[in-house]
């Protein structure tokens, strides 16, 4: 994991997050454990976001592969720092499973 996270060991899906803020309107560390716990699933060299509001967060997620961002109630799906759709916060991590399944 440390050498990992230094960046010199590759292989496997890092999750990156932000550190919450006043705009944060998401329960974001529970988010991200369970995104965390997913990917563990997933044998794929990915970066993946997880961030805690749609203002910040896409510009946030630019540097991760995929990544989702929520606040009040709704989300959105991050692929290469482009915004790819808007959802009900409660289908984030669904929406994160299913474009892992069909990653290429």
């Amino acid at each position: 994991m440390i050498l990992k996270s230094l960046g010199l060991k590759k292989g496997g899906i890092s999750v990156v997050s932000c550190p919450t803020c006043g705009r944060t309107q998401i329960d974001l560390i529970g988010l991200a454990t369970k995104v965390e716990k997913m990917v563990a699933d997933f044998d794929l060299d990915l970066k993946v976001a997880v961030m805690g509001c749609v203002v910040n967060g896409p510009g946030e997620a630019r540097e991760a592969d995929i990544g989702i961002a929520g606040g009040k109630g709704e989300g959105l799906l991050i692929k290469k720092g482009e915004i790819v759709r808007k959802m009900p916060e409660s289908e984030l991590l669904d929406a994160l499973r299913e474009e892992l399944k069909s990653w290429k």
